[in-house]
């Protein structure tokens, strides 16, 4: 608690907050509070709810890897659902640091100054201190530190930094910036989270956009709920790389570009070998309100032997809404040689009277990957999956 141990000691520098702290944060100045990071702006929502972080809560919708291996028979790709944990996931873990955030900062800052605003306060024996730096009108840097204060020598270490950008802002928590989550320091600090790594991050956030490129390096991911056997856990907990980029226009659509190591059960995979996994989600609101959407993605290394090359799969799926998660109505899976040719492959639609066919998938998304030809397969080489480009999708501004 170095801050408000040595609070009296820069009390002629700074201007203390009044009665040490209280339950609000009207002793904050607004450009700062307004500069915050908040996790209503970094998430990647691809429905309403993602942006809530009450909807993470300690709880996330359990790991299914059963659900979604890639090749044939049982297994099948569910790529919206891919999809999905993996936004579950990076977004649970950016939650994990901007909950101490959010927890400190709703009360007074206990020190402030022209160019400086700090705040600090205890929870479970976790000293949490969060302090924004001014650097211009519009630039403002953030660093969340903290500590043990149970620990025999307890000291405030670094797990989070960043800055923002707020020029052209136009409400609280807009601008552009980046973040850098150290896992590992994380960890040190708090035994209980389990994870390792660091996740950076660029961000783009505005009144009418967002997009986050978010790169993970060597990260030992939690396991939450999950619903598979212990050594399946140990592989998920495996050390990954990966690197995603989110971007959404409400109200219009989005996409999500996904380059990921993966453990597929399908084929059989005793090993918990990872696979590199290319993967392309867009979405967009329909002219009646429905959400028209699909998944493109291709699997290669891992347990995959000769003759198969790769496993390609398409999921085309639609919602309701913007508030609610799509579900399937089409998908096809399928492993190719090294010439293209389809070894084994499977597709299913919900068109009853159409059989498995690509009729349900929306035109607006191009032509459908065929079970038996690799003519019209996704264009993967022609998209950049190193690097921060969005991944376009209909009707775009």
């Amino acid at each position: 608690m170095g801050l408000i141990r040595n609070a009296l000691l820069a009390a002629p520098l700074v201007l203390l907050s009044a009665c040490g702290g209280t339950t609000s944060s009207s002793n904050a100045n607004s450009s700062f509070t307004n500069a915050a990071p908040a996790y209503s702006a970094l998430a990647m929502d691809q429905t309403a709810a993602d942006t809530s972080s009450a909807s993470l809560a300690l709880t996330v919708a359990p790991v299914r890897t059963d659900e979604q291996a890639l090749l044939v028979g049982d297994c099948h790709p569910h790529l919206f659902v891919r999809t999905r944990e993996v936004v579950e996931r990076v977004n649970r873990h950016l939650y994990k640091f901007l909950r101490h955030v959010e927890a400190v900062i709703v009360h007074a800052p206990k020190l402030t100054t022209g160019t400086t605003q700090v705040w600090e306060s205890v929870e479970n024996g976790i000293d949490r201190k969060f302090t924004i730096t001014k650097d211009s009108e519009t630039a403002y840097e953030w660093k969340l530190e903290l500590e043990d204060t149970t620990a025999q020598n307890p000291q405030l270490v670094t797990v989070f930094t960043g800055k923002i950008d707020r020029t052209g802002a136009t409400g609280p928590h807009q601008g552009s910036g980046d973040v850098t989550l150290d896992l590992t320091a994380l960890h040190g600090v708090i035994p209980a989270e389990k994870v390792q790594g660091q996740i950076s991050a660029t961000f783009d956030s505005t009144a009418t956009s967002r997009k986050v490129d978010v790169t993970a390096t060597n990260v030992t991911w939690d396991v939450v709920n999950p619903t598979v056997d212990a050594a399946t856990i140990t592989a998920l907990e495996q050390p990954r790389s990966g690197h995603y980029v989110y971007f959404r226009e409400p109200g219009t659509g989005g996409s999500l570009k996904i380059q990921d190591q993966m453990v597929f059960l399908c084929p059989a995979n005793p090993t918990f070998k990872l696979a590199d996994v290319d993967l392309v989600s867009r979405w967009y609101k329909f002219t009646d309100g429905t959400v028209h959407g699909r998944s493109d993605t291709i699997m290669t290394g891992g347990q995959l032997t000769d003759p198969v090359v790769n496993v390609q799969g398409v999921t085309c799926h639609e919602s309701a809404n913007e508030t609610t998660v799509e579900t399937e109505s089409y998908w096809m899976m399928k492993a190719e040689n090294a010439t293209g040719g389809t070894v084994v492959g499977k597709s299913w639609s919900s068109d009853a009277v159409g059989g498995a066919t690509a009729s349900a998938c929306d035109a607006a998304f191009d032509v459908v990957p065929d079970l038996n030809d690799n003519t019209n397969d996704y264009k993967f080489a022609l998209i950049n999956f190193a690097d921060g480009s969005v991944v376009p999708f209909p009707n775009m501004k």
